[in-house]
């Protein structure tokens, strides 16, 4: 049992404990003691930190000197016992010096004497070249130098992949990364030549960054080491950087360190199209918003990008990453909407100056090519959808034929409820016959030659029943009132739906009903009202129209004939009339026989193609139909009680 008692020893000795207070930070910090008797720092005789950052600073180390105490926050540190550089290029000089010492070393830390005064400088890191050509020149010296290649030796005895770009960076995007980042500085610019060094797990990572840290040895200076494994980049992407100064060529040449799992790099990585990421980067870093809307696009893309690289980098885990996988559906599956402002816009895509348009473009053409087989992959995929759902679709929500059809499906379950009438008729639906020619009195059929009209409908909107190459475009259904017409064509829907859902058929049904969408003043608008009516705002109905193929299904013209009838009489033909041809859509026309006369069925309802046109006309129960229906009333009366 251990007895909390320390026992002497020569041969050990217990290192204590050396709490310090205050973070190191780029720039001058200063260490020494809080006077603040309020603070617990001070109470406790704890050494401060204190950054001062990128400036010059003289003091006369005395009690008159005093900073600013990352505790208390008041200016009450003094007592300096050390001054520490940090990421900079720095100066230091005491009073009596002849000369100041000056280093570019990542991290120096000096003694602080008491009764001394001191100047103190600190620079953030910058290119001494003149000019970008002599950038370029310096950094391609360096990048094959012996000293850089040594240590690269180094690091891939260990099994370390050390990646060095086949050519410094384009004059293209070198310049674009100046102005946009560095506002025309060229002196900022590290990462014209930068090595990516690949380590399989964290472990020859550290030691990796370890050895490079060791760069004296290379006759190499170690000027600036940002840490970004453990703690997000701006972008969140997961790498360690190290800045090394190469004073032969008296250039800096960067490090970039991260895990083989995490890069992007074309060629190495084993994320699924590694190249998404970069380029939705280019687009973005690059783009200017030019008004509120455009920077609100450019903040959801920023997001978004981080979000991506939250996946590939793991700063999520992987019960998080499989909680957004669940929400995967491949193009194949949903169908993603092409935008409308990308109509015609095909080949001039390139050679227009619009950033918003080409980020349209470019992620409307990843949702549809890339299909992701891993997790990573998918999850990616997910939150490019999601971006482009919101963010690039706007208020119309509808990304997806799959957001359409659910939309559309919840419609049609309200409507059924809502009509009770027309629900319990669909239960106890009985197949309707039809024929060619409108039914008499006393007409018994003696010529046997009526048919199943649900089955001839079916045809014709497949093509079989048309002798012509083309569809049938417009199908007339007539019939006596009470005959069935609403309850046939919802069961119609009904069917139609089952055979998209299944994947027999491309187009979706869509039963609307006359009377209720029919506003003689606005006539061409009839199909987005409809639309609007099963809750597809009117933002959205271009999209629709642009994307998907339908069968419109109108049910009741009789009961709008009258006030159709009154208004517009320069053009008769509905067809025309509802701007049907702005939709890819078959149509068919239920309306009560004797309504329209002969002539007002050829002017409005068939137009030029009244010879074309197919007209169906429903037949009333027979005998055995009758039967049918009585039977399957009784039934689910039964199931019912």
């Amino acid at each position: 049992m251990f007895s909390g008692l320390s026992v002497s020893s020569e041969g050990i000795q217990k290192e204590p404990e050396r709490a310090e207070i205050g973070q190191v930070k780029p720039g001058i910090n200063l260490q020494g003691h809080c006077t603040n008797e309020a603070c617990l720092a001070s109470k406790a005789t704890l050494l401060v930190w204190t950054n001062i950052g990128f400036t010059t600073i003289s003091f006369n180390n005395s009690e008159d000197a005093f900073f600013h105490c990352p505790n208390c926050k008041k200016l009450t540190v003094t007592s300096i016992t050390k001054a520490l550089f940090y990421n900079a290029n720095h100066s230091i000089c005491a009073s009596g010096d002849v000369m100041p010492v000056r280093d570019n070393h990542y991290r120096c830390s000096y003694t602080i004497k008491s009764g001394l005064s001191y100047e103190l400088k600190a620079d953030k890191i910058r290119q001494p070249a003149k000019s970008i050509e002599d950038l370029r020149e310096r950094s391609e010296c360096a990048m094959s130098s012996v000293e850089i290649t040594n240590l690269v030796t180094e690091l891939q005895k260990y099994d370390i992949t050390v990646v060095k770009p086949p050519n410094l960076k384009e004059d293209k995007r070198l310049l674009e990364k100046i102005q946009i980042d560095y506002e025309g500085d060229f002196s900022q610019v590290f990462d014209i030549g930068r090595f990516t060094i690949l380590c399989d797990d964290s472990t020859k990572m550290q030691t990796a960054v370890a050895v490079i840290k060791k760069a004296e040895q290379f006759n190499l200076i170690v000027s600036e080491d940002k840490d970004f494994f453990e703690k997000k980049s701006k972008t969140h992407y997961r790498f360690h950087n190290i800045k090394l100064f190469v004073p032969k060529h008296n250039v800096y040449i960067e490090m970039q360190a991260t895990l083989k799992r995490f890069t992007t790099l074309e060629g190495y990585s084993v994320i699924e199209n590694p190249n998404l990421n970069h380029s939705l980067y280019k687009l973005v870093r690059a783009w200017k918003p030019n008004n509120p809307e455009e920077e609100t696009l450019k903040r959801a893309s920023d997001k978004a990008l981080a979000k991506i690289n939250d996946i590939i980098c793991e700063w999520i885990d992987e019960k998080q990453i499989k909680k957004i996988v669940d929400r995967y559906k491949p193009h194949s599956e949903i169908r993603i909407l092409k935008p409308v402002q990308l109509k015609g816009m095909a080949e001039q895509i390139g050679s227009i100056d619009d950033a918003p348009l080409k980020l349209t473009k470019f992620v409307y053409d990843q949702l549809c090519e890339f299909t992701p087989k891993g997790m990573k992959g998918k999850a990616i995929y997910v939150v490019l959808f999601d971006y482009f759902k919101k963010y690039v679709m706007h208020e119309a929500n509808l990304a997806s034929c799959g957001d359409v059809v659910s939309i559309l499906k919840k419609a049609r379950e309200r409507e059924l409820e809502d009509d009770a009438e027309i629900f319990q008729a669909l239960e106890s639906y009985v197949p309707l016959q039809a024929n060619n020619y409108p039914y008499a009195d006393n007409d018994d059929n003696k010529e046997n030659n009526s048919y199943d009209c649900h089955h001839y409908m079916t045809d014709l909107l497949t093509n079989k029943q048309s002798s012509k190459e083309e569809k049938q475009q417009v199908i007339i259904l007539q019939g006596k009132s009470g005959s069935g017409k609403s309850v046939f064509c919802r069961y119609l829907e009904g069917t139609l739906w089952e055979s998209y859902m299944s994947g027999s058929a491309t187009s979706i049904p869509v039963y609307i009903s006359l009377p209720k969408c029919y506003n003689e003043l606005d006539e061409k608008q009839i199909i987005s009202q409809a639309f609007q009516m099963k809750r597809i705002n009117r933002e959205a109905v271009d999209v629709v129209r642009e994307n998907i193929s339908f069968v419109f299904i109108l049910d009741g013209f009789d009961e709008i004939f009258d006030k159709y009838n009154k208004h517009n009489n320069n053009e008769k033909y509905f067809f025309n009339r509802f701007h049907l041809d702005k939709w890819n859509a078959k149509i068919i026309v239920s309306c009560r026989s004797h309504v329209l006369n002969d002539e007002d069925i050829a002017h409005v309802l068939t137009g030029s193609n009244c010879t074309t046109t197919p007209m169906l006309h429903l037949w009333p129960f027979s005998n055995e139909q009758v039967h049918a229906y009585i039977d399957k009333f009784v039934k689910m009366n039964k199931k019912k009680n």
